[in-house]
């Protein structure tokens, strides 16, 4: 019994094929031991997944990248042509030349630059590979060569690693699927027998394992089947729809060294950022502040300059210089703490803890706020859906700018809320009232004897803040304050003052960022924080073995993949 050519949609081990394959249907169905007792096993996550794993929505993904190895091929069949032939023209570009080159192409200085990797489009292949054909253990023909490892397994066993915890690459796959056999045949791989010698379905060795993992980063594909499996958990229900995103941005550590370039003489003028905010209020008394911050130089960090080749001599070669990390950059985290690495920019629902997208920056040096834009009209174009339904955006106080909350409003209508940012912005001492000590970069009165008080409400007919004294166990601080006569001199209640709207011009006299209310709101985007430790911890690490702004987009994508898989078959 050769084939049988099925007409109608039926179920063959578990998998479904469609009415237009010829498939052998299974005389003899073997159910190993290890199976029965995996099955068993509910703290044994991946061997349900990977068992139970659908197939058929990974088909075009599977297509593209039978194509794309089809072109890595060719590409390297071209070098291997290019490297024995005569030599080329030397590249004229020296090293200091290109690192320069390569500094001003980064978004912080660069405003055409892109703040989020975009994936590359796939080059149109000479080969077309119809996803109808393709199904677990059935690959491409070939006319020459050995047939290319199959797709599906390959991809479960990188999705097996992800969903126990270690980061998807090819060396832990590689070590996984050598060190359990059960793993191995699970994801459709057999083992290796000297006796049959090479087979197809063989455990594939690590150079294969990293050549599949470089396609599928290189080609976006890992994204693209992360981006289905959201969609697709979004329409079945897994992900409930809300109203109310947040976003948030985190860093992996780079897997490579930075350098630190003195820019050229024509970029070190001063800005208002690099001033001191003491050093502001000199003007014409202070004069050698300014002569102080014309000759400081200013300092980039940036990554190595260096060529992909392997020419023995690279000032001479003709291939062109390129950054060692591309999108690594210094990660400032707060005064005197910063990291060398990459940032992402992250977005998930209020009331749920499951990612929905994951982006790479293409500079990590890059402030917080700028991906936000572009994050939010990048889900609305991978999920249209969502557009109609969120109406709110919770972030952090990097995105308290009213102009970005403008622009929220007038593109989506969407609100835009963020805690307020104090921008070195110092307490206010002079022209407060009775009592009061001070009022906080915020805008929180607090009085002489040290408690902050407390927002109460709004008087929008006299414009003006109202602030009371809070309470301790229940019982107003004010009536055991030794500075009451001073300050207090009602019988009951405690103490009650206000503040003009422009006296605090950064509160929102509509929705007080003070306020319990706003508090309250922003209680919910805590979430996001869980979540990046959900991506570093439970699903990786946050240490990055690969360098490149693609490989940390993979690293990402398959993060995210195998979260949605969790999800969907958990």
């Amino acid at each position: 019994m050769k084939g049988v050519h099925t007409n109608h949609t039926q179920r063959t081990n578990g998998m479904i094929l469609p009415g237009n394959m010829e498939v052998q249907i299974p005389l003899i169905h073997i159910v190993e031991s290890d199976d029965l007792y995996l099955e068993a096993q509910e703290d044994v996550f991946w061997f349900d997944l990977l068992r139970d794993l659908d197939w058929l929505s990974l088909r075009p993904v599977a297509s593209r990248y039978y194509e794309a190895l089809w072109q890595f091929n060719e590409q390297q069949a071209r070098a291997r042509a290019e490297r024995s032939a005569a030599a080329a023209v030397a590249n004229p570009e020296t090293a200091e030349e290109a690192t320069y080159r390569l500094l001003f192409e980064r978004p912080t200085l660069c405003e055409d630059a892109p703040i989020l990797h975009e994936p590359e489009p796939l080059e149109p292949s000479a080969i077309h590979v119809n996803p109808a054909t393709l199904r677990p253990g059935q690959t491409p023909p070939r006319f020459a060569g050995r047939a290319p490892k199959c797709f599906f397994a390959m991809f479960k066993a990188f999705m097996g690693v992800t969903v126990c915890g270690t980061p998807a690459e090819p060396q832990f796959v590689r070590q996984k699927l050598i060190e359990n056999p059960s793993f191995a045949r699970t994801c459709g791989f057999t083992l290796p027998d000297p006796r049959r010698g090479y087979r197809q379905s063989d455990i594939p060795s690590l150079r294969k394992l990293e050549q599949f993992d470089q396609i599928m980063s290189a080609h976006g594909l890992w994204g693209e089947a992360a981006v289905g499996q959201v969609a697709k958990n979004l329409e079945e229900g897994f992900i409930k729809l809300e109203s109310t995103l947040v976003h948030d941005t985190t860093h992996y550590q780079a897997f490579s060294s930075m350098r630190v370039v003195d820019m050229p003489e024509d970029e070190q003028k001063p800005s208002s950022s690099d001033v001191k905010p003491d050093e502001t209020k000199g003007g014409a008394g202070n004069p050698t502040t300014t002569k102080q911050q014309k000759k400081r130089k200013k300092r980039k960090s940036q990554p190595k300059t260096t060529k992909s080749c392997k020419c023995p001599d690279r000032a001479n070669c003709p291939h062109p210089w390129v950054s060692a990390d591309e999108g690594a950059g210094t990660v400032v985290k707060s005064t005197g703490k910063m990291y060398w690495g990459h940032k992402a920019s992250t977005i998930s629902f209020a009331n749920q803890e499951i990612l929905l997208d994951a982006v790479a920056m293409t500079d990590a040096a890059s402030h917080d706020s700028q991906s936000l834009p572009a994050h939010v009209a990048r889900v609305f174009k991978l999920h249209p859906d969502l557009e109609d339904v969120v109406t709110q955006v919770l972030d952090d106080g990097a995105a308290d700018d009213q102009t970005l909350k403008d622009f929220f409003w007038t593109e989506w209508e969407i609100e835009l809320l963020a805690p307020i940012n104090s921008r070195r912005r110092g307490p206010i001492t002079k022209d407060l009232p009775r009592g009061i000590d001070h009022l906080t970069p915020i805008g929180i009165p607090v009085c002489h004897q040290g408690y902050p008080f407390e927002f109460l409400s709004c008087r929008h007919d006299t414009q003006k803040f109202i602030f009371q004294a809070p309470c301790e166990d229940g019982i107003p601080v004010c009536w055991q304050c030794p500075r009451r006569p001073q300050c207090y001199r009602g019988n009951v209640g405690s103490r009650r003052v206000t503040i003009g709207f422009e006296r605090l011009p950064w509160l929102d006299p509509e929705f007080p960022q003070v306020s319990k209310r706003f508090a309250k709101i922003m209680a919910r985007r805590t979430v996001i924080e869980r979540l990046h430790k959900l991506m570093k911890d439970d699903f990786g690490d946050d240490r990055l073995s690969k360098r490149g702004t693609k490989t940390f987009q993979a690293r990402l994508d398959k993060t995210l993949l195998a979260m949605h898989l969790a999800l969907a078959y958990g």
